[in-house]
């Protein structure tokens, strides 16, 4: 028979902490959409582009990452003594795919959506840019996150991803263009999350 770490109660606690995780992770990640349209009294024909452009620029970087997070956590409990460093490598990959992604949305982002959608959905080059940042911000989120769960942090994990979704919906209320405050949304947010995580990662070090 093998046990668990710690009584029953602990267990239990770090389990309620990951499925409150992943419930707000797949609203941020999965559900965005709904957030949009929760926050928006008409999204209208620019709504749907900007849904569309959201969903394609995110998928090529989240998918394989999100497959990937029992990876990441077993890279991070295999580097114990030094998390923090080990968070460098896959933060590294992830923004070098990231910067070749933002670059790629930029120039030939629009003239595939197009092809691929028709003529109504031609978003700009620039906001497809933006939103590939967006994805970025949340896959380092998600890199943050897997590092704390290694470190048996389960609280500041389900914080962090709370926190991070939170403060993207808050964000979408601002007065602003509606491709706007989404890209802001996207880049922020998660910011708040990575922050939670880091700080908690530094106190286990400590």
């Amino acid at each position: 028979a093998i046990r668990t770490r710690g009584t029953t109660r602990t267990f239990l606690s770090g389990a309620s902490h990951s499925i409150t995780a992943a419930g707000a992770s797949a609203i941020l990640v999965m559900g965005f959409p709904v957030l949009l349209k929760a926050t928006s009294n008409d999204l209208g024909a620019t709504g749907g582009v900007v849904i569309l452009a959201v969903t394609l620029t995110r998928a090529p970087l989240l998918v394989p990452l999100t497959a990937m997070q029992g990876n990441l956590i077993a890279h991070f409990v295999d580097h114990r003594g030094h998390r923090l460093k080990a968070l460098l490598p896959p933060t590294l990959v992830v923004l070098g795919l990231g910067a070749v992604g933002v670059l790629a949305a930029w120039q030939v982002g629009p003239w595939l959506i197009r092809v691929a959608f028709g003529e109504e959905y031609t978003p700009d080059g620039a906001l497809l840019g933006w939103l590939t940042a967006g994805a970025v911000s949340i896959a380092l989120l998600t890199l943050t996150g897997a590092a704390t769960v290694a470190a048996a942090e389960h609280r500041a994990y389900s914080i962090g991803w709370v926190s991070a979704t939170v403060a993207s919906a808050a964000l979408l209320c601002l007065p602003m263009d509606l491709a706007e405050r989404t890209v802001v949304a996207l880049l922020c947010g998660p910011l708040v999350g990575i922050a939670v995580h880091l700080a908690a990662l530094a106190r286990a070090a400590g």
